[in-house]
């Protein structure tokens, strides 16, 4: 007697495996690559890549960005959400959305705008942007300190180069308060 499966057993075992690659391609994306970008985020690496590309010593962010914010903060990596807290002044609470925080390959802006009122209370919004250091940009962050929030009013972003690789950004981007602004 030969035991041989059916054809609506088969059918049922392959329609089991691609569903169990949902939940691996979900976790691979999320600890691997720091999760989805959103096309925020996209836009503005994009025309960040092209503002570096002028060859320019500062960058101005607003025409980079399509969205309103108050402040800017660069956030480096592996920053904890106390430490988040401290840098920039409230607590986030989509802190745990921030995938990529533990990756030492990139670093992250906060533009973070005004709290308002909404119909389900207060509410600050925050956008977070992602940065690749090799990819993009690095960012250089005041000695000792995980982060630094800049007003818009008073950003100012440098720009520096330094030697890197081929296959690495050598563009290095702080930001400043501008002292006059």
């Amino acid at each position: 007697m030969s035991i041989k499966p059916t054809k609506s057993f088969m059918k049922v075992a392959a329609l089991l495996a691609l569903l169990s690659l949902g939940p691996a391609t979900i976790y691979v994306l999320y600890t691997r690559t720091g999760g989805p970008e959103s096309q925020k985020e996209r836009t503005f690496q994009i025309n960040l890549r092209y503002a570096l590309m002028a060859g320019t010593d500062t960058v101005d962010f607003a025409p980079l960005t399509a969205w309103d914010y108050d402040t800017v903060c660069a956030i480096d990596s592996a920053v904890t959400l106390d430490q988040l807290t401290q840098v920039i002044g409230f607590e986030y609470k989509d802190y745990g959305e921030l995938h990529w925080l533990r990756r030492a390959d990139m670093w992250t802006l906060l533009f973070i705008d005004v709290e308002r009122d909404t119909n389900w209370g207060k509410h600050r919004p925050v956008t977070p942007i992602r940065i690749p250091r090799a990819g993009l940009t690095d960012v250089a962050l005041p000695e000792g300190t995980k982060g630094v929030c800049v007003p818009r009013a008073k950003l100012t972003v440098s720009v520096s180069r330094r030697a890197a690789p081929v296959g690495s950004s050598p563009a290095v981007l702080e930001l400043k308060q501008d002292q006059a602004g």
